[in-house]
């Protein structure tokens, strides 16, 4: 009988640790307490992430932080940006020294199951190799018995690797703590190639190099990248609400709603951008938001498409590739708003 007690104390016990305590307040409450969003950022060159000559946080992770930003606290400017790097950045959410981290993460099965949440993919890109012009390297194999900058603390060490053991390339791997110090060295000649996420290369590229156009990039991606902010597992209801806000945004696109035109929507007969607008559901009050979450985000940030352009095209010439919508040949979609 005794065992029989304990057993079943044991099991309540187990249970109740299991369960989310009601006392605690989640990081929802706590930004809206705060009435600030603190968004991770790390310096990947205007297009992506950077302070401009205005001195205000610029590019298109700067944009989902505010996105974030008007979906909780109604202003896309109630943000303070926390510059992380490669290797604090995950230290830095663990500890509750930011919110949300916005750069750019690979969502990768170590990762997601290290008590880290991807609520969803913004960005998909690959890793590839930038080289110098008058090098006269066509192509990976032509890296062979090269030099390759690469970033510490990132999943580009990893493919670089793996492509070096099964194409037999012999690369000179050559690893450094920071982003920048990476592409420094590459400028500075110390490597023959450096080697990270497409879309960081032609951002740095457009930073850093002392003239853009005497660098190329190669042909070859040797990596799936899936990027997505990161937040903290243990936070479901901050997951979704960091989920929702960028499926508001490809929503948007998807339905013709931006920035300039999206409040002459609120009496289209579409229910699915009624939904998307508060008009009619409960979507927000299902979020923990207001009726008027994702109206902001569109109205003070833009839908997808928009912070596309103002950020990568505008700034990189970069077309949308696997990043257009579905319906125009690339990968993303938006899952129903009912």
């Amino acid at each position: 009988m005794a065992k029989r007690l304990l057993g079943a104390v044991l099991a309540v016990l187990v249970l109740r640790l299991a369960m989310p305590s009601t006392g605690m307040a989640g990081t929802l409450d706590e930004v809206k307490a705060r009435g600030v969003l603190r968004c991770g950022v790390n310096e990947f060159g205007p297009a992506l992430t950077a302070m401009n000559d205005k001195g205000q946080w610029a590019g298109f992770y700067t944009d989902f932080c505010r996105a974030f930003a008007a979906s909780v606290l109604g202003n896309a400017r109630a943000v303070d940006f926390i510059s992380v790097s490669s290797q604090d950045r995950f230290t830095a959410l663990q500890q509750k020294a930011i919110d949300v981290l916005s750069e750019a993460t690979t969502w990768t099965l170590d990762r997601d199951q290290s008590g880290l949440s991807f609520p969803a993919t913004f960005m998909m890109d690959g890793q590839g190799f930038l080289v110098r012009r008058d090098a006269n390297i066509a192509n990976l194999d032509q890296l062979k018995s090269r030099r390759v900058c690469v970033i510490s603390h990132a999943t580009s060490v990893e493919g670089l690797s793996r492509v070096n053991k099964v194409r037999n390339l012999n690369l000179k791997i050559q690893e450094y703590s920071s982003i920048q110090g990476s592409f420094a060295a590459f400028f500075d000649r110390q490597c023959d190639a450096v080697s990270t996420d497409g879309i960081i290369l032609a951002s740095l590229r457009q930073q850093m190099a002392p003239n853009p156009a005497e660098y190329v990039f190669l042909p070859e991606r040797i990596t799936h990248e899936p990027l997505s902010p990161v937040v903290l597992k243990t936070d479901r209801q901050w997951e979704d609400v960091i989920r929702w806000t960028i499926m508001a945004t490809i929503a948007a696109e998807e339905n013709g709603l931006t920035a300039a035109n999206v409040k002459q929507h609120l009496n289209s007969p579409n229910s699915e951008v009624r939904r998307l607008l508060g008009v009619e559901g409960d979507a927000g009050a299902r979020l923990g938001l207001d009726k008027g979450w994702a109206l902001r985000v569109i109205e003070q940030v833009g839908n997808y498409g928009e912070i596309y352009q103002r950020n990568l095209t505008a700034n990189l010439g970069l077309e949308r590739g696997r990043n257009a919508l579905q319906n125009q040949g690339g990968l993303l979609w938006a899952p129903p708003f009912r």
